[in-house]
């Protein structure tokens, strides 16, 4: 499955659930860059990155229009996408304008409804003045939309894994060219130059290099012995994301090594439980248990959903490894989810940090990332 493939299965499936609510159209407006572009980015595919004052009008008829920047508007029409194109200057209130004139192309207004996880309350209220509409928790789409999204299809696997390739090749150089002297924050800004040489479009939050064995201290000095535990990921130009972790110890003894590889054994142990069918919130105290037996402390979380977003929290659809009560539902083929539950020992003063991207499956856990844990000792 190609990207053009992938984002016409995203809009049929999104059309099908708008006519199922008697609705003839739908709406996604994307206000601002940073507001909550994800499910507009569901629908557009990669040009939606990071574009504000955009809007796309799709129809249960199969017609579409897009309102987006007169800068890029030529180009779009060229590409043939959408049936209509309508160019507007980067001002909210142009931007309501003329999704009102791509609106009057179709039905009245009480027969279209909106995703509104991409809009400010401020800006929905003012766009459903204009547009004689009416809002109820029916005429909003964006739920439909968050259940969607937790469910993957191959091309944005795919996208995962260039994200994920992208951050281990740059862990991979990370560790190989620490040397004790460097300062954990000189070491952080290269591993994060390195995933965007690499292709990545931003990172899909802010990387940690930490110290991992003794006493916490600030990212200063690398000292021999000293073991730094990596929490990094970065973004690729389609929008999904990755998010792993490694511990990278420096010239360790044999009492580290011995500590690592039964944290190794306990993670490969408890990360079994990941499967289609599996509560969430069990998998959290299967691992405890897994963990207790290894004599590692107690944790109150160890993972999350991922796609779209690092954290993607499509909540209350999609649990994650937690103890809430919206933790307690069933893993679903087709999830994406990281896997990071803590091996740690406080009184010792050694910690871990092992995080991979696990696609949920019948058979069990697929790891999609291919770093070992022990890549570095």
């Amino acid at each position: 499955m190609n990207g053009e493939e992938s984002i016409k299965r995203r809009v049929d499936a999104t059309l099908a659930e708008v006519k199922a609510r008697g609705f003839d159209t739908v709406v996604f407006m994307n206000e601002i860059i940073g507001q909550n572009p994800a499910n507009f980015l569901y629908v557009s595919g990669p040009w939606g990155y990071g574009e504000e004052h955009a809007a796309l009008i799709f129809s249960v008829n199969g017609a579409s229009t897009v309102v987006m920047p007169h800068w890029r508007a030529s180009r779009m029409e060229e590409k043939h996408i959408y049936d209509h194109v309508i160019a507007i200057k980067q001002e909210k209130g142009q931007h309501i304008k003329a999704t009102k004139e791509a609106l009057e192309r179709f039905h009245d207004a009480k027969r279209v409804c909106f995703d509104l996880s991409t809009m400010s309350a401020q800006f929905a209220l003012q766009t459903m003045k204009a547009l004689n509409a009416n809002l109820n928790e029916k005429s909003d789409i964006s739920d439909h939309v968050f259940k969607l999204r937790m469910i993957k299809d191959q091309y944005e696997l795919d996208e995962i894994k260039k994200a994920i390739r992208i951050t281990e090749e740059s862990v991979h150089e990370l560790a190989t060219n620490t040397r004790p002297g460097q300062t954990a924050i000189e070491l952080k800004k290269k591993m994060d130059a390195s995933m965007i040489e690499k292709g990545a479009i931003e990172f899909s939050f802010e990387s940690t290099l930490s110290f991992a064995a003794g006493l916490p201290r600030p990212p200063g000095p690398i000292k021999h012995g000293d073991m730094l535990a990596v929490d990094v990921g970065c973004r690729v130009p389609s929008g999904y994301c990755s998010d792993m972790g490694r511990n990278i110890p420096l010239r360790p003894s044999s009492e580290v090594k011995d500590y690592l590889n039964q944290a190794i054994s306990a993670h490969m142990e408890s990360v079994k439980l990941i499967r289609d069918g599996a509560i969430a919130s069990e998998v959290l105290e299967g691992s405890n248990r897994v963990n207790a037996e290894y004599g590692f402390d107690p944790m109150v979380r160890c993972g999350h959903q991922i796609g779209l977003e690092c954290h993607d929290y499509t909540m209350p659809f999609a649990p994650n490894f937690g103890s809430l009560q919206e933790d307690r539902k069933p893993l679903k083929e087709g999830m994406t989810v990281t896997y990071e539950p803590p091996h740690n020992i406080a009184k010792k003063g050694l910690r871990t940090h092992f995080e991979d991207i696990i696609l949920v499956a019948k058979g069990g856990p697929v790891i999609l990332n291919k770093l070992p844990l022990d890549f570095f000792w």
